[in-house]
């Protein structure tokens, strides 16, 4: 069997299994019914969902001694999966926390630059100031190895795209031109300086 060119993204297969909308591929439905691994995945993900609700239900002991609200065991799995590789690459769901780091970051800033703060006060709020930095370099150099990991991946699947759309392809290679050009005269103007 061959690999599926356009694998569904783990909330669509959820949510299908579910018999919720899809999230993020409006057409996942269609998808599902002509790919086999996909429709595998959705199949995966019900019985998934199915197998925790099992787990979830009553004590051994039997259901005479079941707590009056039964423990949504499934929906717990679910809600703590790992995010998938689109959302973590989706800068509206990390607008908010990116936002906040940064303003953070800069409010510190600017209550070290205040005046009538003693030294001891300003190495505290330096500490303070330093440690949302320190957040936002290891979340940026954790998304230069995710996408040095998924490059691979995302190269073949330009490769293939390109190849069904030829003269996509032909006009990207185009463009690149200008860009190099630009990119050339930028690293020069940098060195003059």
């Amino acid at each position: 069997m061959n690999a599926c060119d356009r694998p569904l993204d783990p909330l669509d297969a959820e949510a299908l299994a579910s018999g919720a909308a899809p999230v993020l591929a409006p057409d996942a439905p269609e998808h599902v019914r002509l790919c086999i691994s996909c429709a595998r995945a959705v199949a995966g993900a019900a019985r998934l969902v199915r197998e925790l609700d099992e787990l979830g239900g009553f004590p051994p002991d039997g259901p005479e001694e079941a707590p009056e609200e039964a423990s949504d065991l499934a929906g717990g799995v679910v809600r703590i999966r790992p995010f998938s590789r689109r959302e973590r690459r989706d800068f509206a769901l990390w607008r908010g926390a990116s936002l906040f780091a940064g303003g953070l970051f800069a409010a510190g800033l600017l209550i070290l630059l205040l005046p009538g703060i003693t030294a001891g006060e300003q190495a505290g709020l330096s500490l303070a100031a330093l440690a949302p930095l320190a957040a936002l370099l290891r979340a940026a150099i954790r998304s230069v190895e995710e996408i040095a990991a998924s490059s691979p991946a995302g190269l073949e699947a330009l490769g293939v795209a390109l190849r069904g759309q030829s003269a996509l392809g032909l006009a990207c290679l185009l463009l690149l031109v200008p860009a190099s050009w630009g990119f050339t005269r930028a690293l020069a103007r940098g060195r003059g300086r």
